[in-house]
């Protein structure tokens, strides 16, 4: 049994957080907004995560949980500060892969806008995961995941072809302070979630990640 934090479909998790995926391109397999919100499902730990448009960024979005995504939609961090303070939502999980547009201070600002918000930074920032584990360890309503991160960059441990700095890096999240901050994300379909699942078993972490994602969800709803 394991909780998936970052699926654009269903898959063989027992629970996780769906991301609707809007706009061009568009990727096989991926679910948009309407078909995300029809799989939510709190009793079963399916949380779908409605992803705002550049179109939507000034608009009133009647969602708890918030998708949004820098790199695709060019808006800028004052008006997702804005948005997230006119709607008010439960959490918002925004995407970190995003050079070299937002910079990672960006990120930490938006997340002390609003301290009573839940935020959720997957990937962590890819190569600039030290700065956002950084970020994580002071700022206590954040949250991340490695989705594609260790599993493209850190090659999900191998040694030969990973880089150091990265499996090092998660190896300290999931070992640090801020160790229940931390979550199972795969970023289904683009990668495999059996091979995420197998690395994260393989460091005897999968018992630590379903509590953080069970505990994260009572917080949230």
């Amino acid at each position: 049994m394991f909780y998936d934090a970052h699926i654009h479909n269903l898959c063989k998790e027992s629970g996780g957080f769906i991301i609707g995926l809007m706009g061009k391109p568009y990727f096989e397999g991926t679910l948009d907004n309407d078909s995300v919100l029809k799989l939510h499902n709190p009793e079963k730990n399916y949380f779908a995560f409605y992803y705002v448009t550049y179109g939507e960024i000034n608009k009133t979005i009647k969602h708890k949980y918030i998708k949004i995504h820098p790199r695709r939609e060019k808006y800028s961090p004052d008006e997702v500060i804005n948005f997230i303070s006119k709607n008010n939502p439960k959490c918002v999980m925004i995407d970190t892969l995003n050079e070299p547009y937002w910079q990672s201070n960006d990120y930490w600002r938006v997340a002390m806008s609003a301290p009573d918000i839940t935020f959720i930074f997957p990937h962590s920032g890819g190569y600039l995961i030290n700065d956002f584990i950084k970020i994580c360890h002071f700022q206590k309503n954040v949250w991340i995941d490695f989705a594609l991160t260790h599993t493209n960059l850190g090659k999900l441990g191998d040694k030969k072809t990973g880089l150091n700095y990265i499996n090092d890096a998660i190896k300290y999240a999931l070992n640090s302070p801020f160790k229940n901050r931390v979550l199972l994300s795969s970023d289904y379909p683009f990668f495999s979630q059996a091979d995420v699942v197998k690395y994260y078993k393989k460091m005897k972490k999968i018992d630590l990640l379903n509590n953080n994602f069970l505990e994260l969800t009572k917080a949230i709803r």
